[in-house]
């Protein structure tokens, strides 16, 4: 993987600088969340990329963020659906783009909902060598799922800019490896209130450049997860 990133990756040591992931993959010259979007990632040298997982009416475990296509839920559309009202290369088998990121860089697979997590860490197990993904989720029942299933997977949980004050009590529910907070939280001192609890932070997400560059100073945060991993590249250089 570039840079030898791994899910190993807990605090920043000795690296020179954070992990940079590209949020939905590098869209800057391709569909987010799309193996066209994974490849430019990796072209860019980019640490690891951030991908979102939902599943199908007809069963198919797929990449795409939104929980609805027009005012039709991606749950209650096939797959054949669900393609057919986006843009080309978008919504792709979780196992295709998988296959795309193999070996080559961090995969932080984002669990959007419920009712399907032992079947995509199985399928994800199937797929990328260990230790080089991750599993997040708002969910605190999915994270604990993914703990149950595999123990030694690392999990992290994320924060939305309104669940700060929630974030004890969720870590205790999920046993989360690692905290994801959100960009607007950072002001709050959860970076701090995470490493008082020996947790690394990985910030989301992360597209300004003077908070790319004072986030990147701080030794708590391990990962940054952007729109601009290019830009983000540019500025910091290579671990």
């Amino acid at each position: 993987m570039n840079h030898g990133a791994t899910a190993a990756t807990a605090q920043r040591g000795s690296a020179t600088r954070a992990l940079i992931l590209a949020h939905r993959g590098a869209w800057d010259q391709a569909p987010q969340n799309s193996p066209a979007a994974v490849r430019r990632a990796i072209e860019l040298g980019a640490d690891g990329i951030e991908i979102d997982v939902r599943r199908t009416a007809d069963g198919f475990l797929i990449v795409v963020h939104d929980a609805r296509l027009g005012w039709r839920r991606v749950g209650r559309l096939t797959h054949d659906e669900v393609r057919n009202r986006m843009s080309a290369g978008q919504a792709p088998l979780l196992g295709d783009l998988l296959d795309a990121a193999a070996g080559q860089v961090l995969v932080d697979i984002e669990l959007k909902e419920d009712g399907y997590v032992d079947e995509v860490v199985t399928l994800v197990e199937q797929h990328l060598p260990p230790d080089s993904y991750v599993f997040t989720s708002f969910a605190t029942g999915v994270l604990a799922q993914v703990k149950r299933h595999a123990p030694e997977t690392r999990t992290g949980l994320l924060l939305a800019p309104r669940a700060a004050r929630l974030a004890a009590r969720r870590l205790r529910e999920t046993g989360a490896d690692f905290l994801l907070p959100h960009v607007s939280l950072v002001r709050t001192g959860i970076i701090d209130w995470a490493a008082g609890q020996g947790l690394a932070s990985w910030v989301w997400t992360v597209n300004d450049d003077a908070a790319i560059q004072a986030l990147n100073t701080d030794p708590r945060v391990a990962a940054l997860i952007t729109d601009r991993p290019a830009g983000a590249l540019e500025m910091l250089g290579s671990r």
